[in-house]
């Protein structure tokens, strides 16, 4: 059962999926969405996801870690060009929720390939 979960998360679909529905939810008008959210920290649990998912599927640390914080700017970039009627602006503080979330979700990707004893590259030991 492990070993299929862990098969699941190795091939790209869930990454993108999930990438692509935190590019909607950002690029939508902001009363569209939940109302007592934290704008923060749902900032950072995305990106947390987002990080945590493509190291699933990538050999490259770096360039997932790199290119996770850099997607997190072209959001706030993209929600700063967004018609004024989507009450979304560019936001320094979110790109850095963003940022530390990517962290955050590398580190939590290495705990969960130590504690389970996944090597990269090999199918997992269950």
């Amino acid at each position: 059962m492990i070993k299929r979960i862990i098969g699941f998360f190795e091939k790209p679909y869930l990454a993108v999926l999930f990438s692509l529905l935190i590019l909607g939810l950002c690029s939508m008008p902001s009363e569209e969405l939940p109302g007592d959210v934290n704008d923060k920290l749902a900032h950072f649990v995305a990106f947390a996801g987002i990080s945590f998912l493509w190291l699933w599927v990538s050999k490259s640390y770096l360039k997932v870690i790199i290119l996770s914080a850099l997607f997190g700017l072209v959001v706030e970039f993209i929600q700063g060009a967004l018609p004024e009627y989507f009450h979304r602006s560019y936001d320094l503080m979110d790109a850095l929720a963003d940022g530390i979330g990517v962290l955050i979700g590398a580190v939590l990707y290495f705990a969960v390939v130590k504690v389970l004893g996944i090597k990269k590259g090999s199918k997992a030991p269950f």
